[in-house]
């Protein structure tokens, strides 16, 4: 288990569950309690009812596999469905506006092109790319070994030449000896640093959509499955476990584009 993880858990067991369900006893537990634990979660915003019930069937698993009889089965126990929202991503138009208006000639917003182009190009997260050291690059083969922020796992990834040449450009600008691929002061570029700078310099060059690290993963998968690539590719190049990952919160569609492909191939149909 992750800190992650553990610390999430106990947020929702000492708060919707706890002010939920704290005075029942577990034999006198129904599956009408599971209401209660979904009025609670609110507290925790617009995903808090689901998360609090998937945290409630948890420990009722728990409890059960730790040889505790229950009255009632944890796998009856419905998850609320949440709304989603179409996945969002950068347009060919809005990538060109981002790029346009960071300056080349200056260190830190060359940084940032750089960290873009690479965030763009091989779908890395932005743990990921942050924790990469100049020598971690294998500049021929146009790749890196990179550990998976949510498995751990040891996996490939890969780079395009325009990424590769942003990457050496930048490392060109720099005058330190500092062994990391970014960096920020006498050290290396923390995520949250990285996000801050985006925020000053992005939010108000006219694309009304929210610019931060993650959009652009969206946008590499995104572009992965416009382009015709197979679905399973694409999942092995998000380096997810599911394709339905890939497909359910990674890639978005293009209303025009689907529009045109509806009328081309339905329309002559007599």
């Amino acid at each position: 288990m992750s800190k992650k993880t553990i610390i999430e858990h106990r947020r929702y067991l000492f708060g919707s569950l706890s002010h939920s369900i704290q005075n029942k006893e577990l034999d006198d537990l129904t599956i009408a309690d599971s209401a209660m634990v979904i009025e609670a979660g609110m507290t925790h915003g617009k995903t808090g009812p689901q998360r609090s019930i998937c945290v409630f069937r948890t420990l009722l698993k728990y409890i059960k596999d730790s040889g505790i009889k229950l009255p009632i089965d944890w796998r009856d126990i419905e998850v609320p469905k949440l709304t989603r929202k179409p996945v969002e991503y950068l347009t060919l138009e809005e990538l060109e506006k981002i790029r346009n208006a960071l300056d080349e000639n200056y260190l830190p917003d060359l940084r940032t092109r750089a960290l873009i182009e690479v965030l763009l190009d091989t779908g890395m997260r932005i743990s990921e790319a942050c924790s990469l050291d100049k020598n971690d690059i294998d500049y021929e083969k146009k790749e890196v070994r990179v550990i998976n922020a949510k498995t751990k796992d040891i996996e490939m990834v890969y780079f395009t030449d325009r990424s590769i040449f942003w990457v050496k450009k930048y490392l060109e600008k720099r005058k330190d000896e500092l062994p990391y691929l970014f960096v920020s002061g006498r050290g290396r570029l923390l995520t949250v640093s990285s996000r801050n700078y985006m925020r000053t310099h992005l939010d108000n060059i006219g694309i009304k959509k929210h610019i931060k690290h993650h959009i652009f993963r969206k946008t590499f998968a995104t572009y992965l499955i416009q382009g015709g690539v197979n679905i399973k590719e694409v999942q092995t190049l998000c380096r997810h476990k599911s394709e339905r990952t890939t497909l359910r919160a990674y890639v978005g569609v293009n209303i025009e584009e689907a529009k045109f492909s509806h009328h081309k191939i339905l329309g002559g149909i007599a």
